[in-house]
């Protein structure tokens, strides 16, 4: 029985760490599209769809875009961050969240974590977000809520 009831965690545990896993990989690929799509389309079409259209917005899935100096380009669940120079801002955890995502997308992408609000709300959670570069001006990522297994 408790060889049985261990094993049960063991595997709700790695479930967890599994659909975790997976959205990540959900993740990276929604940022890839969203960088084709921005290379294709130019900025003014790229940034209207991610502002305003709905092919970038699923789930909790949405696109920002900001130059590599921290100004906010483009942003799919918060507008009113748009022309907002972001570059120093901390999370509540002291993230300089801006910065290491700006070294991701110049690291051809990466993960970062960080505290962002949930959509909708004022209330802070947990963010992995993942950025790329889509060419020498600016930069775009994407970023996933997480629960900490």
């Amino acid at each position: 029985m408790i060889k049985s009831l261990a094993l049960l965690i063991v595997l709700m545990a790695s479930s967890s760490s599994f659909a975790q896993r997976h959205k990540r990989l959900d993740l990276v690929k929604f940022v890839k599209e969203a960088v084709t799509f921005a290379r294709a389309q130019g900025f003014e079409k790229a940034c209207t769809e991610f502002n305003d259209g709905k092919k970038f917005k699923r789930g909790e899935f949405y696109i920002f875009v900001y130059d590599f100096e921290g100004k906010v380009l483009c942003h799919g669940a918060k507008k009113d961050l748009i022309g907002k120079n972001l570059f120093h801002f901390k999370d509540r955890k002291g993230n300089e969240l801006i910065k290491d995502l700006i070294k991701a997308a110049q690291s051809d992408g990466a993960f970062v974590k960080y505290v962002w609000p949930l959509p909708n709300s004022e209330v802070l959670a947990d963010k992995v977000g993942y950025a790329l570069p889509v060419d020498k001006k600016y930069w775009l990522g994407s970023g996933i809520y997480f629960k900490k297994d």
